[in-house]
């Protein structure tokens, strides 16, 4: 689990933890009034080509609209597991760390101290997001512009319980 980490990580610092986000297609959150929206233009999209044809109309105009629709609904489904197999979160005796390799974006690792007075809110879901009320610091690439979060990990509230102990200096 240490491996790679020897010029990262302080003197007296271990890995306890690392994870990825669940890769699943969630269907929950922003991403469902999008996927409505999408499906409704894509379907009166379709009807408009279906009726224009019949008619014989130049019916290729709605193709256009048809695919942004049906990209409109299934882009934000489809792009969370996209970005969750390309991050992992790592958990040490003293920090967290958020690491990303994105296409054009390149790799990112950013690092957060876990002291005392650091804000931690965990959404209490299964698989659960455990979000941090402060900026990462980056040790490699740009930092992102959201706040960070473990999102959407399988075993959140385990990995609460640690941060908290962390917090507390019981680890």
């Amino acid at each position: 689990m240490t491996e790679g980490w020897a010029e990262i990580l302080h003197p007296n610092e271990r890995v306890l933890w690392q994870g990825q986000p669940d890769q699943k297609i969630q269907w929950r959150g922003p991403g469902l009034p999008f996927a409505f929206f999408g499906v409704v233009f894509a379907g009166f999209a379709l009807f408009w080509m279906v009726n224009a044809f019949a008619a014989g109309g130049f019916w290729i105009f709605g193709l256009f609209q048809f695919v942004t629709g049906l990209l409109v609904a299934f882009a934000p489904l489809l792009l969370g597991p996209f970005i969750a197999r390309r991050t992992w979160y790592s958990l040490s005796s003293r920090r967290a760390f958020f690491a990303s390799d994105m296409p054009f974006s390149g790799k990112t690792l950013l690092a957060l101290d876990l002291r005392p007075s650091l804000g931690v809110e965990f959404d209490g879901q299964d698989p659960g997001t455990i979000s941090f009320n402060a900026r990462a610091e980056p040790i490699v690439g740009e930092q992102f512009d959201s706040a960070p979060a473990f999102a959407l990990i399988p075993d959140a509230r385990t990995v609460y319980g640690l941060i908290r102990d962390i917090q507390k200096g019981s680890v």
